[in-house]
């Protein structure tokens, strides 16, 4: 579970005001039953998603079929959701998923086969009405994050529970090239955001002490083969998602809070770069997000940020906040928000005027003007 979502109470309505006259909504809709957690979302268009995560536990310690796998579909742009029957071997856990086009979509995650972790892929090319497996890349223990150009065209990031490296693939999904690793000391990566075939970003952290990170980018040029560090700035505490909506212009969310062992309140980091990520800036952090875990920015001007805001209860409970940039990330506003009571950790705007988020066992439409 990331840092700051932990589910509310059954029943609770989460509120996300903002000044009058910003004509922005925020719906959120229950995930469809045996929904444990959902981790991240795709929208190849703006009607049709796809959602993964994982299972409750108690379904996953079950054994059935249907408990084995969390992959939810909307083909109404958010309204409405059911879940994909996909039977799979060895339940899974999925981190992330990347759609294309409206047919093709892959995504990745973990497989626990008999208390051993392997790295799980699944693949669709017929609009999700089918899924098929795929063999994982070789040595990886889960994969949390994809990002694929085209059909084809993939790269994931693999981890052996101590390092992070790239993979990709240039026939969907069937040969893995292993790729270089992520610099020394990189830790908490996740999605990993493309803006060219060869140019590639992922947020995450370095650890100086245990349990403690400093917020750090990785960045390659190269397709993965090399990974460099970008430029942060001091401060910033763990790192957890990066959208770009230009080839140049980039931003990168997170937290202050440097734990990565704890679930800590902090408030948001949003960081900025104008040179495709080589170098980063802090912008003020926008009231609307305290932790700020995904962001997609569909345009160079349009950006969307989800995360938790601390409710003011006792003990302090995180619900799902949301803040809109029409300025390229510079500045944020806090739209309207109606029953978001958990964490947001993903999100994907796949028109300038539509977004859906989720996270936990929540799907949230984002109406921007």
């Amino acid at each position: 579970m990331a840092a700051g979502c932990a589910r509310a109470p059954a029943g609770t309505v989460g509120t996300a005001g903002g000044p009058a006259g910003i004509p922005v909504t925020v719906i959120g809709h229950p995930a469809p039953g045996g929904t444990g957690q959902l981790e991240a979302v795709a929208c190849p268009t703006a009607r049709n998603c796809w959602a993964v995560g994982t299972p409750p536990a108690a379904a996953s310690a079950s054994g059935g079929i249907p408990a084995m796998l969390v992959l939810d579909t909307t083909t109404d742009g958010g309204i409405s959701w059911h879940t994909l029957d996909v039977p799979v071997a060895n339940p899974m856990e999925l981190d992330g998923i990347s759609c294309p086009d409206r047919s093709d979509c892959i995504a990745v995650g973990a497989i626990n086969g008999s208390g051993q972790l392997l790295g799980g892929v699944l693949a669709t090319s017929d609009g999700g009405r089918s899924w098929h497996s795929l063999d994982a890349p070789a040595g990886a223990v889960d994969l949390v994050g994809v990002s694929c150009a085209t059909a084809e065209r993939c790269m994931v990031m693999a981890t052996d529970g101590s390092t992070y490296w790239s993979e990709l693939t240039a026939d969907g999904g069937r040969i893995w090239q292993r790729g270089g690793g992520l610099p020394a000391g990189f830790g908490g990566a996740g999605a990993v955001t493309c803006t060219s075939a060869v140019t590639c970003l992922v947020a995450g952290y370095t650890s100086a002490s245990p349990g403690k990170g400093a917020g750090a980018v990785a960045f390659t040029e190269d397709a993965g083969t090399d990974w460099a560090a970008a430029s942060v700035p001091t401060g910033i505490g763990l790192l957890h998602d990066v959208a770009c909506g230009t080839a140049m212009t980039c931003t990168a969310v997170g937290t202050l809070a440097t734990s990565y062992t704890d679930v800590i309140q902090g408030r948001g980091a949003i960081l900025a770069s104008e040179d495709g990520g080589q170098t980063w800036a802090s912008v003020p952090s926008p009231p609307g997000v305290n932790d700020a875990f995904g962001v997609s920015c569909p345009t160079a001007r349009r950006c969307v940020t989800v995360g938790t805001v601390w409710a003011p209860t006792n003990p302090p409970t995180p619900i799902g906040g949301v803040v809109t940039s029409r300025d390229g990330g510079t500045s944020w506003r806090t739209p309207r928000a109606r029953y978001i009571p958990v964490g947001l950790v993903s999100v994907d705007c796949p028109v300038p005027v539509s977004c859906v988020a989720v996270g936990n066992d929540v799907a949230a439409r984002i109406v921007l003007p």
